[in-house]
């Protein structure tokens, strides 16, 4: 009798699953939010006012230091991230998760240009607004801030992924903001991007587990899980006070425009609450990616040592 593995194999294979489950589950509900965010911020009358009206309080504010930082983001440093990414899956033995990694920076940066240069349509729903011609939905810079983080925390060992989210969170989180700040785009534009790289992540995660390329993690030591706690706690704070910030502001803003005869009006909170939007969805999309990650580690070996 030929025995075809053992307990350990058993678990490996309902672990490797159930993670590919739970990666096709979460994909398909960014698909879904991809889609409704799109219907009601560019196909609505009411999502079009609200965002000219960001775009408008953003165009009369101060815009120097936002546009220098965005500029920064080249087409160079999106390579050199991909590098760095793939690099750091050579040097810990890992490279198809590596390959993974910036393969998900590659899609999602070719995706968002794609669906905001050829696909996704802006129709011209009111009699007046502010570069309602444009197609900026998704945000490219927010793409490659989002799916660098992503990437980043897909590639760095275990022990050092809470703190990789939270640092790369900030970065990502600054750009969307930055993005609204300076009137290039739309909040949903910041939106739509966080939900195109969640959903390349969870089709390589899925693809992972199918493989056989994840295992359970090794336990945390008490001093690792109360800085993971801290860390989560940190995020999850970071992303309650900018939804709610969203949502109360975002409501004023709706309020008054609704109660004002004016077109062109433009509420005092809009540029406010349209970075508040962009802030929420990041910190959320960080959230996210750490409870898909939890627990589990890439590439599980044969044999030998535990990976660095």
């Amino acid at each position: 009798m030929i025995r075809l593995g053992g307990p350990t194999d058993t678990v490996d294979r309902v672990l490797s699953r159930g993670i590919a489950r739970r990666a096709v589950i979460t994909g398909a509900m960014c698909v879904g939010l991809l889609v409704l965010t799109y219907l009601l911020a560019v196909w609505t009358p009411t999502g079009q006012r609200f965002e000219d009206a960001v775009l408008q309080a953003a165009a009369g504010g101060r815009q120097e230091a936002a546009i220098g930082t965005l500029d920064a983001i080249t087409k160079w440093s999106l390579a050199a991230a991909v590098i760095v990414v793939v690099g750091i899956g050579y040097l810990r033995s890992k490279l198809s998760l590596g390959f993974a990694g910036g393969g998900v920076i590659a899609a999602s940066v070719i995706t968002t240009e794609i669906l905001r240069r050829s696909v996704l349509m802006r129709p011209l729903l009111l009699h007046s607004g502010v570069r309602r011609e444009d197609q900026s939905f998704p945000s490219g810079h927010t793409t490659i801030a989002m799916s660098v983080m992503c990437g980043l925390v897909m590639v760095v060992p275990y022990r050092f992924r809470g703190i990789a989210v939270f640092l790369t969170s900030l970065w990502a989180a600054s750009v969307g903001a930055l993005t609204v700040t300076a009137s290039w785009h739309r909040p949903s534009d910041t939106i739509g991007s966080d939900l195109i790289v969640m959903i390349y992540v969870c089709a390589a995660i899925a693809i992972l587990a199918r493989c056989g390329s994840v295992r359970e993690a090794e336990p945390r030591t008490d001093a690792g899980r109360t800085a993971r706690r801290l860390l989560v706690g940190l995020l999850g704070t970071e992303a309650l006070v900018a939804l709610g910030t969203a949502v109360l502001t975002g409501g004023r803003v709706l309020n008054e425009l609704a109660a004002s005869a004016d077109p062109e009006v433009v509420p005092g909170s809009a540029l406010t609450a349209g970075r508040a939007i962009a802030l929420a969805g990041i910190s959320l999309i960080a959230l996210t990616l750490l409870a898909l990650l939890r627990s589990i580690d890439f590439n599980r070996r044969a044999a030998g040592p535990r990976s660095r």
